[in-house]
């Protein structure tokens, strides 16, 4: 008599949405340096997964999936905002000043951690802040881990040279 494969079934939209809402949007708050941007996208990403819970029910790491859909929708924002800015360029003939939106938390490692490259920020927001390891982080962004491990050890650097220097850290994006 063969034996059937226990179906894996993961707890309601609520109570996931209870249990990783806050920490998702703490992480992605420092990735894109907005906290009613990331909430927003966190926010989207679980309507998401409650339309598609039959499917999503049964993956492995249905968060994994949320988190995936919130960056997803971060990166289209930001290349949204990209193309708008690149657009009122072009249509007011002169290069318009890069306006900064307010933080929620104002503090100075913000103001560092949004100085980093995109990838960088968004692996160490995932990593010490949403605490995922290396290789959940290499999965959400779709990367090796080796490529991650670049990425937290680059920031790790810019951060310790700042914090020693004093001075400002400038993107490379």
């Amino acid at each position: 008599m063969s034996e059937f494969a226990e179906v894996k079934v993961v707890e309601t939209v609520d109570s996931l949405f209870r249990a990783h809402y806050g920490r998702l949007v703490r992480a992605l708050t420092l990735a894109c340096n907005d906290q009613e941007v990331a909430a927003d996208a966190v926010q989207e990403a679980f309507v998401k997964a409650h339309l598609h819970w039959r499917r999503i029910q049964h993956y492995d790491d249905p968060v994994g999936w949320i988190r995936r859909v919130a960056i997803n929708r971060l990166r289209d924002d930001h290349r949204r905002q990209n193309r708008k800015g690149v657009a009122l360029q072009r249509l007011a003939g002169e290069p318009q000043a890069e306006s900064v939106g307010q933080n929620a938390f104002d503090s100075d490692l913000q103001a560092i951690l949004a100085q980093l490259p995109k990838q960088q920020r968004i692996a160490m927001a995932l990593f010490y802040v949403d605490e995922l390891s290396v290789a959940e982080v290499a999965s959400a962004l779709k990367v090796t881990e080796g490529a991650v491990k670049s990425y937290l050890h680059q920031g790790r650097a810019r951060l310790r040279s700042v914090v020693a220097s004093g001075e400002e850290v400038h993107s490379d994006e």
